[in-house]
């Protein structure tokens, strides 16, 4: 084989290693890791209706990076969902829960502000649902899982690149002792 081609060869399989160990730490981290908390539900009955929410009614010291879960009848709409002070949401991941219920996660852009009671009011079937909880005072301190969640592309570029770098010294000195 001519050096051009052992050349290409050793790139390509190169890109390989860092593609396939780039998603699999990416995947890894997207799956299995989140930078907020899932706050414990409750359960509302409303217009015979019952309605699971998140955090709970009226509960306290609620973490700083908890989500908003609402589990119903019907779908509730990122528009439908307010929080006084308002807080911007980042996303909503709905899921079936059962099959006529969805359960909506829906994930602030930034953490909650200490010491805040928090009013949450949305519309299920033309229902309007109210409740409010208040957050803790204590300062919010990331575990290894927020690190992970927030620096996802990070860790997996550089996981990919040693990953790439160890291959290669690999495959030179199995060529080189190949050679001997």
């Amino acid at each position: 084989m001519t050096p051009a081609k052992k050349n290409v060869k050793f790139a390509a399989l190169l890109a390989a290693v860092f593609a396939l160990s780039f998603l699999t730490v990416f995947l890894t981290i997207f799956f299995t890791q989140s930078a907020h908390s899932s706050p414990s539900s409750y359960l509302l009955n409303v217009d015979d209706m019952e309605i699971r929410v998140g955090p709970p009614p009226n509960s306290t010291n609620i973490s700083l990076d908890t989500t908003i879960t609402v589990d119903a009848l019907a779908s509730a709409a990122l528009s439908d969902l307010q929080l006084v002070p308002e807080v911007p949401i980042a996303r909503v991941y709905s899921q079936v829960t059962s099959p006529l219920t969805y359960l909506n996660t829906f994930y602030p852009s930034q953490l909650l502000k200490p010491e805040t009671c928090y009013n949450v009011s949305v519309t299920i079937m033309r229902t309007p649902i109210q409740w409010s909880f208040t957050t803790t005072a204590e300062p919010f301190e990331p575990g290894v899982g927020f690190f992970l969640a927030t620096n996802s592309l990070g860790v997996a570029i550089l996981a990919a690149a040693v990953s790439t770098a160890i291959a290669a010294v690999l495959l030179r000195r199995a060529e080189y002792q190949k050679g001997q």
